[in-house]
């Protein structure tokens, strides 16, 4: 028995719109729907009925907290931890080969992890310090390679150490992997504008607007939203590609890891595109999280 016949044998009048997105309902879809119609009981099933029950509450998973002060050894928490989130990511990336602590380095070929402490630029080449819990290490590299590179920066570079230097031949920022798009269920259309429009969710730098569930919530940007399991970061003032590449930001001398991995990041950049099965939004744009289809407002 189908989902269409089983809601008609049940008694519920269905409407030819919404016939199509009952199919496509999994088993378990299927009967949170079915709960929420005897429960509602209304006269007939509509394709707005069904979006407003199947659609999940969103949830804000985290958003940039300012700090009200700032010590010496705050600083040293903020680094710590950067550090360490960004050293778990580097250490996955299947590109390092002979990857060692710093205090454990020798002649030969290596790959290391560190905090970029200082730069020097000597000639074509750019001296980076990296430091890591074990020690510091000084690392000669091309300084094309080092363009997007600023202080506090964690990288991986592999190379060849000679005395005590490491000649590197590449470096490594903490990227987001590839990875498979992550749809809704459901149509819904998301939208980053502080203009009035037809949207389902109107999100900002400060509020998020839910028109499905008729809820407004005030934020901070930038933060992490889950709606219908979409994860969407608002990040107004960033370079999203560097975002991506680099995994952090540094605001006001506090820290937003980028974690977990976004689906869609809206932007007040003038981009609109696809990375890594990632969207990326720029603001007065509409997206629709099902199909992942753009549109401008205006």
């Amino acid at each position: 028995m189908t989902n269409l016949e089983e809601l008609i044998k049940l008694g519920f009048l269905v409407e030819e719109d919404s016939k199509e997105a009952i199919e496509r309902l999994n088993e378990a879809r299927f009967q949170e729907l079915v709960k929420h119609l005897r429960e509602e009981k209304p006269l007939i099933v509509s394709k707005d009925i069904i979006k407003d029950i199947l659609t999940r509450e969103i949830e804000i998973l985290k958003q940039y907290e300012p700090m009200d002060s700032f010590t010496v050894q705050d600083f040293v928490e903020i680094l710590n931890k950067r550090y360490g989130f960004l050293q778990d990511i580097l250490l996955r990336k299947v590109e390092l080969k002979n990857i060692v602590s710093i205090n454990k380095v020798s002649n030969g070929n290596v790959s290391v992890i560190g905090l970029v402490k200082d730069m020097l630029i000597k000639n074509s080449r750019r001296m980076l310090v990296l430091e890591d819990p074990t020690g510091y290490i000084d690392v000669l590299i091309d300084a094309s390679l080092t363009e997007k590179v600023v202080l506090d920066d964690v990288v991986a570079v592999t190379g060849r150490i000679s005395g005590k230097v490491l000649y590197a031949e590449k470096i490594f920022f903490p990227s987001v992997p590839l990875r498979p798009v992550n749809y809704s269920e459901t149509n819904v259309k998301v939208v980053f504008t502080d203009k009035k429009v037809n949207a389902d969710y109107i999100v900002s730098d400060k509020k998020i607007e839910d028109k499905i569930k008729r809820k407004k919530y005030s934020v901070k940007a930038p933060y992490f939203v889950s709606i219908n399991d979409v994860n969407i970061l608002i990040a107004p003032g960033f370079d999203p590609m560097e975002l991506l590449s680099k995994r952090y930001l540094n605001i006001e001398r506090a820290d937003f890891l980028i974690d977990p991995i976004p689906d869609i990041i809206f932007t007040d950049k003038d981009v609109n595109m696809s990375y890594k099965g990632i969207s990326i939004v720029s603001k007065n744009n509409l997206i629709n999280l099902k199909t992942r289809e753009i549109q401008k407002i205006t």
